[in-house]
């Protein structure tokens, strides 16, 4: 593809290079192109040929471009000939449980597992299998593949700032599989008893040795253009940046060569695999860079990096300073030198200090890109810390750290910053970040035996101190307060992330019979922070702060007495709210409140539900005519909310008192009265699915007899018969969503005798459009469905005889006939099946 694209380049390629490029099309399918010289010989050609023909002498950067392409897929093929004992890591090689490339597949990456552009692509396990079934076929001191190894450093070091930022990336790439092969070379060379010829050996280590001069000098060049991009001035992330009077380039925006010297730095140390702490191994070589004050000639190194992590403008520099730091980790690591280890574990090492600040940072970063990386490379340094310490200590978790987790004893200083970071991106809104953290938890916290169905905290009787919910548990006092702070975050994301990482302490922690003691002196705390999301201009914050609350009364419900009447004024706002998802998580608050407060909070609650059940007969006339003109008025949308860059949720500030934004906010339409009917039916099917019964109930002295709930049944049926306002289909739709809820609740016998026939009427209205109402294709589809259902539960025979009673049999065996025929669509083979994601293609049946 790359070659072929050079025919259609604008303005037209140089002829020469044209040929060029379909004499290496020609040579490609060849069986044997590591013995081809010709083939080595036309991509240096290729990459020489970069002048065009035009009186200027224009310089193209596409046949370079291409030429690089090809040596990163000459040398991948090179290396994966080699034997495979030259190509494994020392602990993989030796210990056999280290995934050297676990972060995935290195295409395009010069063979390593740098994550440099685009999404991951994880390793499969067919994969891994392919990968050993590859043919061996060693180099001759004669192959052009060491001709290739002598003119490339050359090429490289003169383009690793190259003006066009996909040749530098390339650049990056071709320094990876440069290094991975050097390095390879080496390690085949130190353990093959198969070169016979003395001669033949000899020429090929004199070959190696040049190529690692090559390596080294390639190095040398990366960390000089490093040096001397941090020594460039920049503005602080602080002050606007594309403001800055100074000519640098705002946060968005590539800087300058920076991001890709990180990407070669990165890819060269990558694919440094030399064996046992050796040459070609990067740790070794360069173990002046890992252990370096500020103070030291090579102190700029580490400080720098954490720099590019943690305070540089610009996301795509931070998220490759990111990587850089994973892939030394991972050098440390293959070295199996203790003493390397020790730059992880030792706490005053500087190369741990410089992992725990960039970890603190990145983790934290509102860039979900560098939150992305963050997560790569806390995995990476969690993992490594594991291993050494399970190294160290064997396996018995007998000890005096019984009571700890593994995860507690190896991270030690580092687990007060790490968990609470670790908890709250598994939140995180972007599902890159969300997805790999929980998969992160579960490798650090699940069992073998219970990792693959455990959910949450992963709490295990049989799991040293007490799993991922022990460790929460004794890690309370960080936790909660970097939950609190980050409730008050810029970020709405990281705001309504920070409120359900809160419902899951109330959920998981405070009902624990073990743990719960350990987050009660935390309560008032984390309450406060709710109570401040309330105020939130983002409804899934306040929305998810709502629900946090209810949560909190049910596991602490003496704790929250203090906050009641806030908390339940709170709840009410949220039941009227404009969005309906607020209203119906207002609704189930208020649910968990009287499971927690019983008949006080019951007696508020139906207070509630019948001042705000009638409140749609206050709604203004209004003609559906009027109602689409309204809608597509500008005038009315003009000033409204406004929405983040690359996101669907809204670019808000936070609420609260002493700050810019409230609940009333202008950006904010009224509320309007047929909302509140809309929130009293969520929270009456809330009332009857909780406390239906003696015999099923969340409470023994809550109980919702027929002499409560039947006029109010009969109010709600009254108000979905208004049609004197457009959103009364909407209503009606919500009521016929959960009406099949209520009617489970109650039981076949009773709903059918006193509450089927308040709504029969408003379910053959809306089963079809035959009356002239306009109701819409939701509402229409929501009595349908709500009609299936309570037939299901009361018998078709009966449900079909009282629809008949009112001359609308016919459109209900027509909604059951439209019924069967879709699902026996849905059990054809070759069907869609299952729930449709965006990350990958839906399950078919077979």
């Amino acid at each position: 593809r790359a070659l072929t694209s050079l025919s259609r380049r604008h303005p037209a390629l140089p002829d020469e290079v044209l040929n060029l490029s379909k004499h290496l099309l020609e040579l490609l399918p060849s069986e044997n192109l590591a013995e081809n010289d010709d083939y080595a010989r036309s991509i240096i050609h290729l990459i020489e040929l970069r002048s065009g023909a035009s009186s200027d002498a224009t310089v193209r950067w596409e046949p370079l471009a291409v030429g690089l392409r090809l040596i990163v897929d000459y040398l991948e093929k090179r290396t994966s000939e080699l034997p495979q004992s030259a190509q494994l890591s020392a602990a993989a090689d030796e210990a056999g449980d280290y995934n050297d490339e676990d972060e995935g597949t290195g295409l395009g990456t010069g063979g390593g597992g740098v994550y440099a552009e685009g999404p991951r692509i994880p390793k499969t396990a067919a994969e891994a299998a392919a990968a050993l079934t590859l043919k061996e076929l060693p180099p001759t001191s004669s192959a052009p593949v060491f001709q290739l190894m002598t003119e490339l450093p050359t090429i490289l070091n003169t383009n690793v700032e190259h003006a066009e930022p996909r040749v530098r990336s390339l650049v990056a790439q071709a320094v990876g599989a440069y290094a991975r092969y050097a390095t390879s070379l080496l390690n085949w060379l130190d353990s093959s008893t198969d070169i016979t010829d003395a001669s033949e050996r000899k020429k090929l280590q004199l070959a190696a040795e040049h190529a690692q001069v090559g390596r080294r000098n390639i190095h040398a060049t990366i960390l000089l253009s490093l040096k001397s991009h941090l020594d460039m001035k920049e503005p602080s992330r602080e002050n606007n940046p594309s403001a800055a009077s100074d000519g640098a380039l705002d946060d968005t925006t590539g800087w300058r060569a920076l991001e890709t010297n990180l990407h070669a730095l990165a890819s060269y140390v990558d694919g440094c695999v030399g064996k046992n702490g050796g040459d070609g191994s990067y740790v070794n070589e360069e173990a002046a860079l890992f252990d370096s004050a500020d103070t030291d000639e090579n102190g700029w190194f580490l400080t720098g990096l954490q720099h590019c992590c943690v305070v540089h403008v610009n996301r795509h520099v931070r998220a490759a300073a990111a990587a850089v730091l994973g892939v030394l980790i991972k050098s440390c690591m293959r070295s199996r030198d203790p003493s390397h280890e020790d730059l992880l574990v030792d706490e005053d090492s500087p190369f741990r200090l410089v992992l725990k600040e960039t970890l603190k940072g990145t983790l934290a970063d509102n860039w979900s890109q560098v939150r992305m990386a963050g997560s790569v490379l806390g995995r990476r340094f969690v993992q490594a810390l594991l291993k050494i310490y399970k190294s160290r200590n064997g396996d018995d978790e007998d000890g005096e750290e019984e009571d700890l987790t593994v995860f507690e004893s190896a991270a030690g200083d580092l687990v007060p910053m790490l968990l609470p970071r670790m908890c709250l991106n598994r939140f995180y809104l972007a599902q890159g970040v969300k997805l790999y953290s929980q998969e992160t938890w579960k490798e650090v916290f699940g069992s073998h035996d219970h990792a693959a169905d455990e959910d949450g905290l992963h709490s295990s009787v049989e799991s040293r101190g007490g799993g991922g919910m022990g460790a929460v548990a004794r890690n309370a006092a960080p936790l909660c307060r970097y939950y609190s702070k980050m409730c008050d975050a810029d970020n709405h994301a990281v705001r309504e992330a920070a409120c359900q990482g809160v419902a899951e302490l109330a959920q998981k922690v405070g009902q624990h019979p073990l743990y719960a003691d350990y987050l009660s002196p935390y309560v008032n705390m984390l309450l406060q922070a709710l109570l401040m999301c309330f105020h939130d201009e983002s409804w899934p914050v306040r929305d998810e702060a709502c629900l946090a609350c209810g949560t909190f009364c049910i596991a602490y419900a003496e704790e929250c007495r203090p906050e009641l009447p806030t908390l339940f004024e709170r709840w009410t706002e949220q039941l009227t709210d404009q969005i309906w998802s607020v209203r119906e998580d207002a609704a189930c608050a208020l649910g968990d409140a009287v499971t927690a407060y019983g008949p006080e909070m019951l007696e508020k609650v139906l207070a509630v539900i019948r001042k705000s059940l009638p409140a749609a007969k206050d709604q203004p006339p209004m003609s559906r005519e009027e109602y689409k003109k309204l809608q597509n008025d500008v005038s009315a949308h003009t000033g409204n909310q406004v929405y983040s860059c690359g996101s669907l949720a809204p670019k808000l500030r936070k609420g609260g008192a002493g700050r810019i934004g409230c609940s009333s906010c202008v950006v904010d339409r009224p509320k309007q009265p047929w909302e509140a009917t809309d929130g009293a039916i969520y929270l009456l099917r809330e009332l009857c699915t909780r406390f239906p019964n003696r015999d099923d109930t969340e409470r023994e002295d809550v109980i919702l007899g027929d002499n409560i709930l039947l006029p109010l049944m009969t109010e709600l049926a009254d108000v979905a018969r208004l049609s004197h306002y457009p959103q009364s289909d909407d209503l009606r739709t919500t009521l016929f969503k959960q009406l099949p809820q209520i009617a489970e609740a109650m039981g076949k016998r009773r709903f059918k005798g006193l509450y089927l026939d308040l709504f029969i009427e408003l379910l053959s209205k809306n089963l079809d459009d035959r009356h002239g109402t306009g109701a819409s294709q939701l509402s229409i589809h929501a009595a349908g469905q709500c009609c299936e259902e309570i037939a299901k539960l009361i018998g078709f025979g009966i449900m079909r005889g009282r629809l008949e009673a009112i001359g609308c049999d016919d459109a209900f065996d027509s909604v059951m006939e439209e019924r069967k025929r879709e699902q026996a669509m849905i059990a054809t083979p070759g069907h869609f099946i299952g729930a449709f994601s965006p990350f990958g293609p839906p399950v078919v049946s077979s």
